[in-house]
């Protein structure tokens, strides 16, 4: 007997059962469920409403997309912790809320607000609290006069005065006053004023009965006035010294009072265990990661430079810099930098499951890291990989399996290995070399490749927001050693065009890539801002330097008319790059994410076609995912055999947005609903490829789109993605049913399952 229907009746029965359930049945008599919290303001100029939404002790239970509360009705089916249970509502904690926003209002600079809540209960026991905000008139700094005590201070704050987040007009504002006085404290810091804080800085606001307008009076007093009037101005400090401690394998800090060692350099001392022989880290490599110097001013830049050039060592897991009063010495200080460091050695392992075009199978990798090679936090990675997937539908072939095997290595230098740069340079540039060497092994049916690899390339970013990456050099030697007769006869034979995307992919290449990758963030990953950004943009060449040099080296050429180096030709092309990711966070459990991306490579002079390793593909987890991965486009073009169609669903152009709603579900799982749209395309009308060339009066015609759902297994340091999407509009649907499943979906044609690894944007 066949188990699934009932498996899938089960499922449905548990559902509907759920769904069902009263979400009443634990709400006690007399109380009332919290059914919606609102919040109306009378003045038009109040408009952020949900931060003030945000301050209520009180929310509502969670909402599945912002429209169905499962969990709360999980509770009430199994009355367990599976679920959650009920927000019975609070009027204590509505008195609390106003409190809480009528405050808010007035440090926002409505001084004469107040704010008011009633409930509405209906038949059940529900109810709705709403908050109304009176704010009344909003004060406006008119006139801002600032007094400092201390005229060093006052210099420091008249040359940075353009600055300033005070000016005349501005709204009587507590968070613009905190930003000034936390401006200022920052400013101090970088002269030297290492005691200086907060208190030392406050705000008078003068008003007139009857008038919104405010003097505003900004005070920054001295560190102390004497009762005969003397002031006593705030003292500069000199860093006098500066002690690196650093820990042992086992993470153990030495101690100068027992068996430590000390190397003495020109800037700072350098501590270690007394069981080491030597440092584990060479004292030239902390100098350059170090901002800090014996005999220079305080500064809290220096600091913090300090802390983020440390963090880019591997070495380290952590660090903490702490200042200390140098004894019998005015405005001295000796600052202490202890580093955590980790273990030398790591191995790890690695488990996938893949899913190629509906030809499943699995992958395994092992990893070992040397994080620290040559004392300078040199980190080594040794990465071993297989794979294996079983091939279907492959008539004509001995075999039917995939093997993927590799052999990388990264080795990463935590500066900038350029001849003749200096300490001082290398220290402001906060850039990592790495150099690599890679060696991949395919072997299917139809064919064997390998692919040799080395790399050189310079990564920095002055701020955690931007980064640059320049591959300098980026070799990719390709080998095609074998193909079988059936598929040279039955396809390669055949071929008669020089601009064959085939032929061209199954022949020796050597790739010569020099790149650049620009990237910026607007906040960070884990920020709670309610908007944030990201933008990648991407260039690259190959294959320019060779063609200047072809005939001055006098060069052969194959039977292609392209020009060979040691008997292989040489692919020639430029691409371009480009995405933007918007974030919104509609509330605590709710985010609303869009992202647009396009790609434009052309082929050139020595190249008709990409290299397959160049050419963009769509469909798959990571983009328009009503299509298995490589399955959509290009254009038009609809694949019919398996056996090449990976290689012919392949294009020179790509067009990609997507739109998707997050929601918190329960425990570690997040939800997602999702559209997708775009396609791939060639410059180029290839044979192999009809209805697949781009032309701007169709390619808008020709945009793929699609839905779906998904879930999310967010366990921190590593996010499981299950997502199923259907087929909206199909461009190479034959007939109008085909064209548009939106309106005829069929579940065999339209619907594809994606199993992947973090967040698709």
């Amino acid at each position: 007997m066949n188990r699934n229907p009932i498996r899938i009746l089960a499922l449905l029965l548990l559902v509907l059962g759920v769904a069902s359930c009263s979400v009443y049945k634990y709400v006690p008599e007399g109380h009332y469920l919290l059914g919606k919290v609102e919040v109306t303001a009378e003045d038009k100029t109040v408009t952020d409403l949900s931060k003030y939404r945000n301050l209520s002790y009180q929310m509502p239970n969670l909402k599945w997309f912002g429209l169905f509360r499962f969990p709360l009705r999980l509770y009430s089916f199994t009355g367990t912790r599976a679920g959650e249970a009920p927000v019975i509502y609070d009027p204590l904690l509505s008195e609390a809320t106003c409190v809480d926003m009528k405050r808010s209002l007035m440090n926002a600079g409505y001084l004469n607000a107040d704010v008011t809540y009633s409930t509405r209960n209906r038949r059940k026991p529900k109810t709705t609290v709403s908050f109304s905000l009176q704010p009344g008139k909003l004060f406006i700094v008119d006139t801002i006069r600032i007094t400092v005590q201390d005229s060093q201070i006052e210099q420091i704050i008249k040359d940075n005065s353009k600055q300033s987040h005070l000016v005349p007009g501005m709204n009587l504002d507590a968070s613009i006053l905190n930003d000034e006085r936390n401006r200022i404290v920052e400013l101090v810091h970088k002269y030297g004023y290492y005691r200086f804080n907060r208190d030392f800085i406050s705000f008078v606001a003068d008003t007139v009965h009857g008038s919104e307008k405010v003097g505003l009076n900004m005070i920054v007093s001295a560190e102390s006035v004497d009762d005969d009037g003397t002031v006593h101005p705030h003292r500069q400090y000199t860093v006098s010294s500066v002690d690196y401690y650093l820990s042992d394998k086992n993470g153990n800090m030495p101690s100068v009072e027992t068996s430590a060692r000390i190397d003495t350099c020109e800037s700072f001392r350098l501590i270690y265990s007394g069981n080491e022989s030597r440092p584990a880290l060479r004292p030239k490599i902390i100098d350059i990661h170090s901002f800090l110097r014996g005999g220079m001013k305080y500064n809290s830049d220096s600091i913090s430079r300090t802390y983020m050039s440390l963090s880019r060592l591997g070495i380290l897991k952590f660090s903490n810099i702490s200042f200390e009063d140098v004894p019998g010495q005015d405005n001295r200080l000796k600052a202490n930098v202890m580093m955590t460091s980790l273990p030398k050695h790591s191995i790890s392992f690695e488990v996938e499951g893949t899913n190629t075009a509906g030809d499943l199978g699995a992958a395994a990798s092992m990893s070992f890291t040397d994080r620290n090679l040559f004392r300078g936090s040199e980190q080594l990675t040794i990465k071993l990989r297989g794979a294996y997937e079983s091939i279907t539908n492959l008539p004509g072939y001995s075999g039917d399996t995939y093997i993927e095997y590799g052999l990388e290595a990264n080795l990463d230098f935590p500066e900038f290995l350029v001849p003749f740069m200096t300490q001082d340079l290398q220290r402001r540039s906060q850039a990592t070399s790495r150099f690599s060497l890679k060696i991949n092994a395919q072997r299917r049916p139809e064919f064997k490749k390998t692919i040799f690899s080395t790399g050189w390339s310079y990564m920095w970013g002055d701020t955690w927001q931007k980064s640059h990456q320049l591959d300098v050099l980026d070799l990719n030697y390709l080998v095609v050693p074998w193909i079988s007769d059936h598929f040279r006869s039955e396809y390669l034979d055949q071929i008669t065009s020089a601009r064959s995307i085939l032929k061209y992919n199954y022949e020796d290449l050597l790739i010569t890539k020099l790149g650049y990758t620009f990237y910026y963030s607007s906040s960070r990953i884990n920020s709670v801002d309610p908007f944030r950004y990201s933008v990648r943009v991407g260039l690259e060449t190959s294959g320019n330097m060779l063609s200047l040099l072809s005939e001055p080296l006098g060069l052969e050429k194959n039977d292609n008319n392209q020009y060979k180096v040691f008997g292989v030709a040489f692919a020639q092309y430029v691409k371009h790059d480009f995405s933007f990711t918007a974030n919104w966070r509609l509330d605590r459990t709710n985010n609303l994410v869009a992202h647009i991306e396009w790609g434009v490579a052309v082929p050139y002079g020595n190249s008709t076609s990409l290299p397959f390793e160049k050419r963009y593909f769509s469909g798959g987890a990571n983009s328009v995912r009503g299509w298995a991965v490589r399955e959509l486009g290009p254009g038009t073009y609809h694949g019919n055999d398996k056996v090449i169609d990976y290689i012919k669903q392949s294009g020179d152009i790509k067009l990609g947005a997507s739109v998707e709603y997050r929601s918190k579900l329960f425990w570690k799982i997040n939800g997602a609903a999702f559209v997708d749209a775009g396609n791939i395309w060639t410059i180029r009308d290839y044979e192999e490829q009809p209805g697949g060339v781009f032309g701007f009066n169709t390619f808008y015609k020709q945009i793929a789109a699609s839905y779906g759902l998904g879930l999310r297994f967010d366990f921190g340091i590593l996010v499981l993605r299950l997502d199923g999407g259907m087929k909206a509009y199909n461009p190479s649907g034959t007939t109008p049913y085909k064209r548009l499943p939106l309106v005829h979906p069929s579940i065999n044609r339209d619907f594809a399952f994606h199993l992947a690894v973090g967040y698709p944007f």
